[in-house]
């Protein structure tokens, strides 16, 4: 199903856009034998399931740069609210101490 999907999409670009270029990549024959079986039984060729995890690692990147974001966005919050927190505190134990003063 997979091989099907890249032909589909393959077919769909321009010539300028097709894969033409090759990428040499060095490993072991185990490594490579293990690779070819996942690919295979996944119905991909080699190439295609390099270009598929590669493409899945890419977009998990994306989501890292948006989960960071959302940190960075509640961090802030948090600063905020402690901010206000302490200065609510501040002057409730300011009207404590003129209470008892009393």
């Amino acid at each position: 199903m997979g091989m099907e999907i890249w032909l589909m999409k393959q077919a769909s670009l321009s010539s300028a856009e097709r894969a033409t270029e090759r990428v040499a990549v060095l490993m072991t024959p185990t490594e490579k034998a293990t690779f070819a079986d996942r690919a295979s039984c996944m119905g991909l060729s080699l190439g295609q399931f390099f270009r598929e995890a590669g493409a899945a690692y890419a977009d998990s990147g994306q989501k890292e740069d948006i989960d960071s974001d959302a940190l960075d966005a509640a961090l802030n919050q948090l600063e905020i609210s402690t901010t206000r927190t302490e200065a609510v505190l501040d002057s409730a134990l300011a009207e404590i101490r003129a209470a008892l003063l009393l």
